[in-house]
């Protein structure tokens, strides 16, 4: 079954899908879905909803939703901060902790690209199960570079936020600021679960140096993390092959640490 929920983070409501298993025995394993940057709780080729939908017909609930700003939640974009989606983040693993229908003892969270800044982040913090990072961004601050050229810089420090081109949307100063501060690799060390990563060779967006430096600070602490290369698929694995097997491994590695 698939709800269309909401839930409060701060002063907004986001807005969300549950997916409840049709089969298997209360409490349910859940996971946890955190999009990436622009991105919203179906995803790119709608990733996410059929990731969702193959764990929910194997007995595991799925909690996918818009960050503040983002999709159907409420809130501007150009107010959204690394900051304010870890919020986001907590109060999902909340929301769904909250519910006797899934076990808070049996959490995954999975992340894409900046989405994994986030997950780890709260996979840390809730000490969760199991943690998926697929196309994962490292190094935040790489943002800046990408984003800014030099007139948008002089724009940003004028009115506080700029509008790059291609983006479509305001970003502001306080982004800007996080994504300097926010340090995700430091937090991977400190993750004791199961990780499992994924990346492309031919992700034109991130390099998968990302996906290696997630991969060896997961090894100070985590269960033996796992890593998977494809040869294709690009950033969010638009390929039949990658996309097929981004859903069938993570789907084998859910039921491995969930059940």
């Amino acid at each position: 079954m698939e709800k269309n929920i909401n839930f409060k983070s701060g002063r907004y409501n986001l807005s969300g899908v549950l997916h409840i298993p049709d089969k298997g025995k209360q409490p349910y394993p859940i996971v946890v879905m955190f999009h990436g940057f622009t991105g919203h709780k179906a995803e790119s080729h709608f990733l996410f909803t059929k990731t969702a939908r193959v764990l929910s017909s194997k007995g595991i609930g799925v909690l996918r939703f818009d960050f503040m700003g983002s999709g159907d939640s409420e809130g501007k974009f150009e107010n959204m901060t690394l900051h304010t989606q870890i919020q986001n983040g907590k109060h999902a693993i909340e929301f769904i902790k909250a519910d006797k229908r899934f076990d808070k003892e049996r959490i995954g969270v999975i992340g894409l690209s900046m989405g994994a800044i986030i997950a780890t982040f709260t996979a840390t913090e809730y000490k969760t199960r199991a943690l998926i990072l697929w196309s994962p961004l490292a190094y935040p601050e790489l943002t800046e570079q990408k984003i800014l050229t030099a007139d948008l810089k002089k724009t940003l420090l004028k009115n506080g936020k700029v509008y790059p081109p291609g983006l479509g949307h305001f970003l502001s100063k306080k982004f800007f600021d996080s994504v300097h501060k926010i340090k995700p690799i430091e937090t991977a060390e400190l993750y004791k679960g199961n990780v499992l990563l994924f990346h492309t060779t031919d992700d034109a967006t991130l390099p998968i140096d990302h996906a290696y430096s997630y991969f060896k600070a997961f090894h100070n602490r985590a269960v033996m993390p796992r890593f998977i290369i494809l040869a294709e698929g690009g950033h969010t694995f638009t390929t039949e092959f990658s996309e097929k097997t981004v859903i069938e491994e993570t789907s084998s590695f859910l039921i491995e640490t969930l059940f």
